[in-house]
């Protein structure tokens, strides 16, 4: 005997809406700023990877998911990008 197909329940959301709601969190909120961060869902987990200025940049990234999606667990992938130290002294005239 074969089962129906589970209906969703009305609080879930198929992955690729919350991936959609949490880009745009993370580009609308003025802790973050960030477009280019990449995100993925599975389950109740959240993953979240790209580049980003500032350890507080980095921090803020999984504050603001956590805010949005408290159920899920946010797996926090993101770097701080290093510019390092100047190779030369540019000489301003």
């Amino acid at each position: 005997m074969e089962r129906e197909p589970r209906p969703e329940a009305p609080e879930e959301e198929p992955p690729h809406y919350l991936v959609q709601r949490v880009r745009e969190a993370l580009a609308h909120d003025e802790r973050v700023n960030e477009l280019e961060l990449q995100v993925r869902v599975q389950g109740r987990r959240v993953f979240l990877g790209g580049q980003v200025p500032t350890k507080e940049r980095h921090d803020a990234v999984e504050q603001v998911v956590h805010d949005l999606l408290p159920e899920c667990e946010v797996i926090n992938e993101t770097t701080v990008q290093d510019y390092g130290e100047p190779k030369e002294v540019e000489k301003l005239s």
